[in-house]
């Protein structure tokens, strides 16, 4: 009944012992507050400036001249292709949709980097679907003549560019922010305001240039909106730069700004190419239709992979960190525990060996660690010692030995102990077996005292009956002589007075 009190007890002070350090996952955010403080450097300073000067050309050309007429019949193969686009976007929705929650719900405890980016990338794809599916149902809705365009007759699709303005900055936060994983969402947010300001005014910039019926104001306007295109990719390789060249993935990421930016070049080329004349209205809206789509497609893909690889290592850090917490919790527990502990090897080899072990043993620890147990322990003992490791490896269960150590001297008296031996889980080479001892030292005096005690009763009580035997047998013998009455009634007396000492022995 003890032993297996004392190993209950002892197995759940561990178990709540190794629930209490685990309880707490680590805090792996960074501190970003000297980040906020710092000025932004001169590509995104030149981007807030180039923005700014684009927004006054663009207020002022539109302001001036106005915008030409709108297309009155909408080619029906250009309308076509917003369907299918639309339909290529329900099911990358759908995937992005399911990263999202259960990057939301993670069993660990930690928010999952890629939580923020999906987010953003469904938020992309639902602009691009609300687009695509107005410009699909209603004709394009609003199409402009593309009045810098030689040749036949172009449309401009203002809703097209309504949606690039939206989804191309959001798509620059959603490729830039797997580069910076060490800064926080809001010092990110305000390194890139100004790339995505710039970004949103060039874009208008192009469509403005097609449609305004001022030639040299339109001219001068393609010009502004290469130019703000030139110093966004300009603070994007700064942004590339100043990318943690350690974090996970580094290369794909960088691949993916890379990828971007030439088909955004590519984009500039094939806009050049239809003014010129020298693609067709219908290639050029194909373009920009599967180019639009299929780019995003490629890229949250991608994405959805350099996450997964980010959130596998950001889990693999934070369980190494609660190992190494843990290990140096338990580290403490055995030095300063107040039951005699230690811990070997599955060959038995001497691991640790606490302080309350060492003063009831009368050992240091640095005498014992390195050594095998068995040569610790008297020869009567160390086959019973050897089986229960034995045994207690192979099931891989806890097990419950008596075991007597060696004293260090002929004045020491031998150290007993009840241990409980418990395996840690893990591979076998590298498998631990901690031992909870029980001093059984003053239990074994008690129970000596105790034994001492009934062989002295047990004299005793033999010594006193036999003269108690012979009081009453005399006593009952001289009653039956005497014819004294006073004799009698004191010789019953005597009599009984011996025979109530002898119920006691």
């Amino acid at each position: 009944g003890a032993p297996n009190r004392h190993r209950t007890g002892v197995g759940c002070a561990w178990v709540m012992a190794q629930q209490q350090l685990l309880s707490a996952p680590p805090d792996l955010a960074p501190q970003d507050v000297d980040e906020e403080s710092k000025p932004l450097p001169l590509t995104a300073r030149a981007c807030a400036v180039v923005g700014c000067i684009v927004v006054v050309a663009c207020v002022l050309v539109l302001g001036l001249h106005g915008v030409g007429g709108q297309v009155e019949q909408v080619n029906e193969e250009e309308v076509l292709q917003f369907r299918y686009a639309k339909a290529m976007l329900i099911p990358a929705m759908l995937l992005e949709s399911c990263y999202l929650m259960s990057s939301k719900n993670s069993m660990c405890g930690l928010k999952l980097h890629g939580y923020e980016m999906s987010a953003l990338v469904i938020l992309e794809y639902s602009i691009k679907m609300a687009c695509y599916t107005t410009m699909a149902s209603w004709n394009g809705v609003v199409v402009h003549h593309n009045l810098r365009a030689y040749g036949p007759l172009r449309g401009c699709y203002t809703l097209r560019y309504v949606e690039w303005g939206i989804a191309v900055p959001t798509l620059l936060m959603i490729n830039n922010y797997p580069l910076t994983t060490k800064k926080s969402f809001n010092v990110f947010a305000r390194r890139l305001a100004p790339n995505m300001f710039a970004t949103w005014c060039y874009i208008w910039a192009s469509w403005l240039a097609q449609v305004t019926p001022h030639a040299a104001s339109g001219w001068c306007l393609v010009v502004a909106a290469f130019v703000g295109y030139a110093v966004t990719a300009w603070d994007q390789m700064a942004v590339c730069r100043e990318a943690d060249k350690r974090s996970v993935g580094i290369r794909f990421k960088l691949a993916i700004v890379t990828v971007k930016e030439v088909v955004f070049a590519t984009y500039g080329l094939v806009y050049l190419m239809g003014m010129g004349n020298v693609l067709s209205p219908l290639s050029e809206q194909i373009f920009y239709t599967y180019g639009d789509v299929g780019l995003k497609v490629v890229q949250a893909s991608v994405l959805v992979m350099v996450r997964n690889w980010e959130d596998l290592a950001k889990l693999q850090r934070a369980l190494e960190y609660r190992v190494a917490m843990s290990r140096d919790d338990m580290s403490r527990l055995f030095r300063s525990a107040s039951a005699p502990m230690f811990a070997m090897s599955q060959d038995g080899l001497v691991i640790t060996w606490n302080e309350h072990l060492a003063k009831v043993s009368g050992i240091p620890e640095t005498e014992t660690v390195g050594q095998s147990v068995l040569e610790l322990v008297v020869d009567e003992v160390k086959e019973n010692l050897r089986l229960a490791i034995e045994s207690c490896c192979s099931s891989m269960s806890s097990g419950v030995v008596a075991v007597t150590l060696k004293p260090r001297s002929e004045n020491q008296p031998p150290v007993q102990l009840l241990l409980t031996l418990i395996v840690q889980l893990g591979s076998a080479p590298t498998r631990m077996i901690t031992a909870i001892g029980q001093d059984l030292t003053e239990l074994m005096a008690i129970k000596a005292m105790q034994e001492r005690k009934a062989q002295f009763t047990a004299v005793l009580g033999h010594e006193l009956r036999s003269p108690l035997h012979g009081i009453l047998g005399l006593s009952a013998s001289m009653s039956e002589a005497t014819s004294n009455t006073m004799h009698k009634r004191q010789l019953g007396m005597i009599k009984g007075c011996a025979t109530r000492l002898l119920d006691m022995v």
